[in-house]
Parts: structure tokens; sequence; C-alpha cells
């Protein structure tokens, strides 16, 4: 057994306040701690393991002018966007992108105000201008100038496409649908922060001869492709909105059939709906992106959400498959209610959004975890677009913090900052 300590030599100390109370901390506070923090390699590998949260960075750029003058650098700003991979969900754009509702709770909640609307913002009033977000781009389409813009909304800088030669004679009536990838391939690099980098824009027209076309857009040659065509039994849904799955973008066909384009394969196919669904409205399905990468689809009847997964049988062709797990959601909701409907999807997470008549609220499919993000007795049909992207609050991450180490500048306060933060 080790010999005793005598009290006061070589005891754990702990910071006190001025008034001589003791500050909380979960670590005990040694010597090779400030060993630690006093190394800048060893602190930048503390702190790229930081939450990726807004409020993370900032806060943490303002307990010193050294650890601000690190955050500060554009080469941490790569290892951590590089260690952390995919960004965070900081909320949804509800219907058009003028209203923003924030995924997170204080002090990471980022207000609507925040977010630069694109310089030509005239024509897009309605909520069918407006096709979604994805790595950290937007899409808002314009029929009437035949023009795509994609935007970054923390930036408000825009891309302004044409229209394909060919979508130029199309019937004004017709339905719009639009979507953006990055396809950046540089090694390193994280989506998120993708408006410099190369994107591929599909845009996809169905009008009342129930025939859906659509073309490829290349940002690095500034070229359209060939337009593709198949038969569509009923229109695409207007309030779905896509889905990337592997190489191909995916759009929810009334009736709960789906419209495929590969675009690396170049083809544009249709998926017909599952033999043992019942579901009959629209807003009662919608697409997913199964843990394995997969295709999956959602069908809500009854208050019981119902899974079917897309697989291919033996001999190679593909077929769905209905899972045996079912969501009740009349059990998990906070009181009973007669109707629900899915108004949203992130990818990213598997994770959808429902109306109901006491709000909105996020279920995680996977973890079956439910949360009641907006409030209110009646019912929604905005859509809700899912935003994903690495931002800092207030100073740190791009701007020098504020030196606050007159009050945090000892190695064991700025240890309990990160016990606190971690």
């Amino acid at each position: 057994p080790a010999a005793e300590t005598p009290q006061g030599q070589g005891a754990d100390t702990f910071p006190t306040r001025v008034d001589g109370s003791r500050l909380r901390c979960s670590v005990p506070l040694a010597d090779p701690v400030s060993e630690v923090l006093a190394d800048d390699n060893l602190l930048i590998e503390i702190l790229v393991r930081l939450p990726p949260k807004p409020s993370s960075l900032s806060r943490a750029s303002a307990v010193s002018k050294r650890w601000g003058s690190i955050l500060y650098d554009p080469q941490f700003r790569k290892s951590f966007l590089k260690h952390h991979r995919m960004p965070p969900l900081l909320g949804f754009f509800r219907g058009y992108a003028k209203s923003f509702i924030p995924a997170m709770d204080s002090p990471d909640r980022i207000p609507a105000a925040r977010f630069s609307l694109p310089k030509s913002t005239r024509s897009y009033h309605t909520d069918e201008a407006y096709m979604g977000c994805r790595h950290g781009l937007s899409v808002l389409i314009d029929r009437n100038k035949h023009e795509t813009v994609v935007w970054d909304p923390l930036t408000g800088k825009e891309h302004i496409v044409s229209f394909p030669p060919g979508f130029h004679s199309m019937r004004t009536n017709s339905a719009w649908h639009g979507a953006v990838l990055c396809v950046d391939a540089k090694d390193g690099h994280v989506h998120g922060d993708c408006f410099s980098s190369p994107f591929k824009l599909v845009l996809v027209s169905d009008g009342f001869s129930t025939q859906a076309s659509c073309s490829l857009y290349d940002s690095a040659s500034s070229v359209w492709g060939n337009i593709f065509s198949v038969t569509i039994a009923n229109r695409i849904s207007a309030t779905s909105r896509s889905i990337l799955v592997g190489n191909t973008l995916c759009w929810l066909i009334c009736g709960g059939e789906v419209l495929v384009f590969d675009f690396e394969m170049q083809s544009l196919v249709v998926i017909k709906t599952p033999v043992e669904n019942h579901v009959t409205n629209d807003r009662c399905f919608q697409l997913l992106r199964m843990a394995d990468g997969g295709l999956g689809l959602a069908g809500l009847l009854d208050l019981n959400i119902h899974l079917w997964d897309r697989k291919s049988n033996c001999e190679g062709i593909g077929e769905w498959v209905l899972l045996r797990k079912t969501i009740p959601l009349d059990e998990m909701l906070p009181r009973r209610i007669s109707y629900a409907f899915f108004v949203g999807y992130d990818e990213e997470s598997n994770l959808v959004v429902l109306s109901t008549m006491i709000g909105n609220f996020t279920l995680q499919i996977d973890s079956m975890q439910i949360k009641h993000i907006v409030k209110r007795n009646q019912i929604c049909h905005d859509t809700f677009h899912p935003y994903r992207n690495f931002y800092a609050a207030g100073s740190g991450f791009g701007r020098k913090g504020t030196d606050l180490a007159g009050t945090l500048n000892t190695p064991d306060i700025l240890t309990c900052y990160l016990c606190q933060t971690t």
C-alpha cells in the first residue's frame, strides 16, 4: 500500500474564486495537465476534439489569446472539419427559406436572421421555388426566368445556372424539381463548406403528359448533359424533396413509386410501389436512406410507421422487403392525436419530421428518439428542409476571440473548461 500523504503535501488542489469558494471540476488537477496544455501540438489535438456545436469554438477562443490564435489559424479549421467529417444539423428551413427552425438548444441555437438570402430573391415567394439543402448548399428554381440558383445560406453567395436548352420549350405549367451535391474529390474535403467546390446540379421536370425529364449540370465544365425521359404514372410529389442514395438521386412519385436518376450510369428509371403497401395519402410516404446506404421507404398508416428496404433477390433483381420493425407513434407522442404526416427528412441521420395537431416532431428512425421541435395547436403543411453545416457562433473559428486571460489564465481552470465542453 502506498504511504499516507500528509495533508497539504502532494494532495490534489482545485482552483478557487476570489471569495475563497472552490470551483467545481470533474477531474483532479495535476502537474502533467499543465505540461499538456503548455504544448501547442497537444493542445491542438485536444481542441480539435471539441464537439462541432456552434458555441464550442467561440467559447474556447475566449479562454486566452493563445487559444484564440490557434483557433484562428486556417489550418486548425481544416483539421477540425476533417476530424468531425459530418456537419451538425443546425436546423430546418421551413417552406421558403425566410423561416428557419433551430434544431439545437441554447447556446447553440442559430437565429433565422443569421442567414443571408440570395441577391436575386424577387421571384422567389412560394414554397415550390425552394428545393432544399445538401452539403451546405441550397437550390432555388425560377421557372419564369428559366434559372436555377445554387445558394450558400451562410454567406448569401450564389451560382445562377440557366435551364438546359431543351427545357426552355417545356410547358409553363410543368412542375420543376432540383437537387445539388458537392463532388469535390480532394483528399480531406469535408462537405459543408462547399460553395467554392465543384458541384453537380440535377433539374427534373414533369408535366401533365405523365413524363418526367431530367438533365445533369457539371459546374467544372459549365455544361448541361443530355436530357433523359421516362414515363411515370403520376406526378412527382410537390412536397417531397430528393434524397441521395449512393450514386443516385431519388424523388417520390405520388402513389408511392420512386423516380431514380443514376448520375454515374446516366440513367432514369421508375421503381414501383411495394406490393404490401396500403397507404393512400401521398404525404404519408417518405423515402429513406437506410443504415447500409441503400434505399428505403416509410409508410404511415393509422399512426404506425411501416418500413421497406430495397434489396436484390437471388437473381440480382431489386425488390421491396417489408421489415418487421414498426414504429407506433401513438405510444410515443405526448398526447393522443388522430393524424400525422411527413414534412421533412434528413438523409444523413435518417431522421424524419412529422406534422401533427400539436406541432412538429423529429423522429430518428433507427433509435426511435423523438423530439418536439415546434409547438402549436394546428396542422402545418410546410415542408421542413434540413440544413447541416459547420458554424461558429459569435467570435472564434475565423475571428480572434476576446482575451479573458485575467480570469481564465491557469491550466487548472482551462482543464475545467475542457471537462465541461466535452
